[in-house]
């Protein structure tokens, strides 16, 4: 099932972030900023690119989109504090992007905000793993387009293949197989 598929994906990454994150290794939040666009560009119809493309360590951003307008910043963490920093970071940046829609999207649990922080938060949108399962289970035009990306992300490994071999009998070259053992080789 597809579904089910997608949803296994999304909770191994979230898992290794945050095993990744409580050895003190953060370099993998950097790595899954590209596999969130992918992830986000199906889901929503978006046009998102790294916008560290346009400019290094861009502030406050980590993915736009210039058509349909949107950046987003993409955490592992779940605090008001880095809500904030990043919304003033947004505002000081360039008038260029005062039009755009500001949006965090959370690695791991979207975080369950108080009623005065949601109020507060209110001109940000707040994406979770939890939105994406939905939009995926409403759409299956959607389900199809991310069970496709995520396979070649995840399984591909730069096509290789697997083929396994049963041995019948003696076969000239295999040392100590026996009739009716499988080799496995992977063919890159």
């Amino acid at each position: 099932m597809k579904f089910k598929y997608i949803k296994k994906k999304l909770i191994e990454l979230r898992s290794e972030v945050e095993v990744d994150n409580e050895l003190g290794h953060f370099d993998i939040n950097k790595m899954v900023e590209d596999v969130y666009m992918h992830i986000l560009n199906d889901v929503y119809g978006w046009d998102l690119k790294n916008a560290n493309l346009l400019k290094e360590n861009f502030p406050a951003i980590d993915l736009i989109d210039e058509e349909n307008m949107i950046v987003i910043q993409v955490t592992s963490t779940t605090d008001t504090t880095k809500l904030r920093s990043t919304i003033e970071k947004f505002k000081n940046l360039d008038d260029d992007y005062s039009i755009y829609d500001l949006k965090m999207f959370y690695i791991k649990d979207k975080p369950k905000f108080s009623k005065a922080s949601l109020e507060e938060f209110e001109e940000v949108e707040l994406l979770g793993i939890k939105d994406i399962l939905h939009e995926v289970q409403a759409n299956v035009d959607v389900c199809d387009k991310l069970y496709d990306t995520l396979q070649k992300m995840f399984d591909d490994e730069g096509s290789k293949s697997t083929v396994n071999i049963t041995v019948h009998g003696d076969v000239k070259g295999v040392v100590n197989a026996e009739s009716g053992s499988v080799i496995h080789q992977t063919i890159s």
